[in-house]
């Protein structure tokens, strides 16, 4: 009896670590849908894509190329931030779309594969940007 009361003890664990990590991605063209005029949104796998063009917004747009994703650390060991991923929209604007969690925490991610590249940033921070890519290949772990 103990072992089957550890044995769903830690099955209660993996499903927790499990949903606490999901692999995410920037949200694919054809997967952003403009809710209204200079507002989009998409759906992730834990959470949900959302950003609104600045200015102003004569008529609806779809969105055209992915541009780029970018993720900060303040420091080598810090935790890695991530801020959007950027689109083209129309003949000159761009897009940034920020990442929310469906329980609307923090979080930090692990960036996944070899298209995440860093670079310095201003103020000591670390840039870690997938571009010259589709939004797909720009995945990355949430931890929460």
């Amino acid at each position: 009896m103990k072992k089957l009361i550890v044995l769903a003890i830690g099955a209660s664990f993996i499903s927790f670590s499990a949903a606490s990590q999901a692999t995410e991605h920037c949200p694919e063209l054809k997967k952003i849908e403009e809710a209204a005029s200079g507002v989009y949104r998409a759906d992730g796998v834990n959470g949900e894509w959302s950003g609104v063009l600045q200015g102003i917004v004569a008529e609806r747009t779809p969105v055209q190329s992915f541009k780029m994703a970018l993720a900060i650390q303040e420091n080598a060991s810090g935790p890695i931030k991530l801020q959007y991923c950027t689109y083209g929209v129309g003949p000159d604007k761009t897009l940034d779309m920020r990442f929310i969690t469906k329980n609307e925490k923090d979080f930090s991610i692990q960036t996944e594969g070899n298209n995440w590249k860093t670079e310095p940033g201003p103020f000591g921070l670390i840039y870690n940007v997938c571009e010259k890519t589709s939004p797909e290949n720009c995945k990355f772990t949430v931890h929460q």
